[in-house]
C-alpha cells in the first residue's frame, strides 16, 4: 500500500468513526427521549399484569377473547398493561404461544397503552427469540424476569440480561425483580453493573414483599430508571417512597381500586390514597388460598370476559365461589371516618 493509499484509508476511517459517534449520539438522545415518554405514560397508574386467555382445557392459548379483555382493561382507565409475567402464565407457556399472546395483544391494544412484553425465560436463546420478536412488534418495552428455580451469581444474571436486550437493541428493557418465586433476584449491589451493561436499561419491576428493600432499590436506580411496584398489599407505600407506578396482577380482574389509588396520589388526596389501599387489602382477603390464579380468572370469567382456567395443574376456584360478588361488597363499603 503507499503512503497516499494508507493516508486516504486512515482519512476514511476517521470519518466513519466520527459518523457513527454521531449516529450512537442521535441514537442515545432519541432513546432517551423515548425512555421519558414512557415514564411520563406508566407513571401514576397501574400496568396490570392482564391474565393470558386460555381454551377450555387450560393448555391452549384463546387468543379470540384478547381484545374483550383488552378493552375490558383500558376502558377502566389502566394506563400499560404487562403482558406474559406471573399472573399471565407466561413462563407456562410454549414460545410460539408467547409470541401469538405478545403479536395479538399489541394488535388488540392498538397504540391506546403501553404494552410491555415479558420475554424472560430459563433458556437464553428461547428469551432471545422472545425479545427479537417482541422488537419487530415494536413493543413499548420487553422485560424479563431473573432466570428462576437454578441459583445464580449477579455476574451470570448480568450477562443473561445483556444478551436478552441486546436482542432489541432500540427497545427499553426492564428487569424482573421476584425472588420469592424466581430464587434469584435483583439487589442494590448488581445496578450499577446493570447500567454499565445495558445501555437500553429502563428500568425494573419489582414485586418483593420487603418494602425496605424496594426503598434501597428506589435509592440506588437514577432518574431517569422507571421502578413499577407489584406488591399490592403495600402499594400505596410504595408509591409514597418514589416508585412511578404499579404493575398488579389482582388488577387484571379488579382494576377499579388500582386506578383509583394511583389518581389519588397523583392529586396528593392522601385520605383517598388510604381508602383505596384499605380496598385493595381487603380484596386481597377474600381470594381463596392457594388458588390465587384460579381466583382471579374466575373472577374476570364472572364479570363477563371468558379468560378460561389456569393451566392445569394450577388449581381452579372452588366450585360456587362469587369471587366478583365480594369485590363489589368491598368496592361498595363506605370509606372509614
Amino acid at each position: 500500500m503507499t503512503v497516499a493509499h494508507d493516508l486516504f484509508a486512515r482519512c476514511l476511517a476517521c470519518r466513519y468513526n466520527a459518523l457513527l459517534q454521531i449516529v450512537m449520539a442521535e441514537r442515545g438522545v432519541m432513546f432517551s427521549e423515548r425512555l421519558a415518554q414512557l415514564k411520563w405514560k406508566v407513571s401514576f397508574g397501574v400496568s396490570p399484569a392482564m391474565a393470558t386467555p386460555l381454551k377450555g382445557d387450560g393448555n391452549h392459548l384463546n387468543a379470540a377473547a384478547l381484545p374483550a379483555l383488552v378493552n375490558f382493561l383500558i376502558g377502566k382507565g389502566v394506563k400499560g398493561l404487562f403482558v406474559g409475567g406471573t399472573t399471565g402464565e407466561g413462563v407456562l407457556l410454549p414460545a410460539a404461544a408467547r409470541m401469538e399472546l405478545h403479536e395479538k395483544t399489541v394488535q388488540a391494544v392498538s397504540g391506546r397503552v403501553p404494552v410491555l412484553l415479558h420475554v424472560g425465560a430459563n433458556n437464553t436463546d428461547e428469551a432471545i427469540a422472545l425479545a427479537q420478536h417482541a422488537a419487530a412488534l415494536q413493543a413499548e418495552a420487553i422485560v424479563a424476569m431473573t432466570p428462576y428455580f437454578y441459583p445464580l451469581q449477579d455476574e451470570a444474571m448480568v450477562s443473561y440480561f445483556q444478551l436478552v436486550a441486546a436482542a432489541a437493541p432500540d427497545t427499553p428493557f426492564f428487569v424482573y425483580d421476584i425472588p420469592q418465586q424466581a430464587i434469584n433476584g435483583i439487589t442494590p449491589a448488581i445496578v450499577p453493573h446493570l447500567l454499565a451493561a445495558i445501555p437500553t436499561l429502563a428500568g425494573m419491576k419489582t414485586s418483593r414483599g420487603d418494602v425496605n428493600a424496594v426503598r434501597q432499590l428506589i435509592e440506588v436506580s437514577p432518574e431517569q430508571l422507571i421502578i413499577l411496584a407489584g406488591n399490592e398489599a403495600v402499594a400505596l407505600g410504595m408509591l409514597a417512597l418514589g416508585a412511578h407506578g404499579l404493575i398488579s396482577g389482582l388488577s387484571t380482574a379488579i382494576p377499579e381500586p388500582y386506578v383509583a389509588l394511583t389518581q389519588a396520589v397523583e392529586r396528593n388526596d392522601l385520605a383517598a390514597a388510604r381508602h383505596h389501599q384499605e380496598q385493595i387489602n381487603r380484596l386481597l382477603k377474600t381470594l381463596p388460598a392457594g388458588v390465587r390464579l384460579g381466583a382471579i380468572k374466575t373472577i374476570l370469567q364472572q364479570r363477563g370476559i371468558p379468560v378460561g382456567p389456569p393451566m392445569p395443574p394450577r388449581p381452579p376456584a372452588p366450585a360456587g365461589w362469587n369471587g366478583w360478588e365480594l369485590a363489589q361488597a368491598v368496592l361498595q363499603a363506605p370509606a372509614r371516618t
